[in-house]
């Protein structure tokens, strides 16, 4: 009788208690998902974002016009993404630079994510919160302005009760889209 226990112990081992171990495995330190890169400044290549769908660009509007200028825009299909594309940069524009990470279960387990949001002000097209998140544990040194002045693609965010108005930085010139 006390093989028959070891025999039982073993299949339950077999059966469920080495499946639920790798399982808790690829959830927890799955190599399966890589985080992506360290953006860094350098990359010569097509640094805009791009889509089989289709992507349409305009210059960032004054603050105050943004929402009336997105809810006018007309796209030639209704599924085109809509970025605005501005140059930014300086400094003495960005206030209130913030950064976090924060986590989020995913199918393939639990997924840290770097987050970033700061105030942009245009002495003529007035404020705007600009926010960035990429999967991972990143240094978000790269996101504080400097002299240079740099394109970004922006997408909006939020809602137009929304003062000031909110929007993505979804590419940034000179750095690598993520993905390639």
């Amino acid at each position: 009788m006390k093989d028959g226990w070891k025999i039982i112990a073993l299949l339950f081992a077999g059966v469920f208690l080495i499946p639920a171990l790798f399982a808790v495995f690829l959830i927890y330190f799955s190599p399966l998902v890589a985080e992506p890169k360290q953006p860094v400044f350098g990359f010569a290549g097509d640094w805009r974002l791009t889509n089989s769908i289709g992507i349409t660009e305009r210059p960032l509007p004054p603050a105050s016009e943004l929402w009336k200028d997105y809810s006018s825009w007309k796209t030639d299909t209704s599924s085109e993404t809509r970025l605005y594309i501005a140059r930014l940069g300086g400094n003495e524009s960005q206030l209130n630079f913030r950064t976090w990470s924060s986590t989020g279960d995913t199918p393939l387990g639990s997924q840290r994510y770097t987050n970033v949001e700061f105030t942009y002000r245009d002495a003529t097209n007035g404020d705007y919160i600009l926010s960035w998140s990429l999967r991972g544990k990143h240094n978000t040194d790269f996101l504080k302005f400097d002299s240079a002045v740099r394109l970004y693609q922006l997408q909006i965010i939020g809602n137009s009760a929304d003062l000031p108005p909110k929007l993505e930085i979804v590419a940034i010139e000179g750095i690598k889209p993520s993905g390639q």
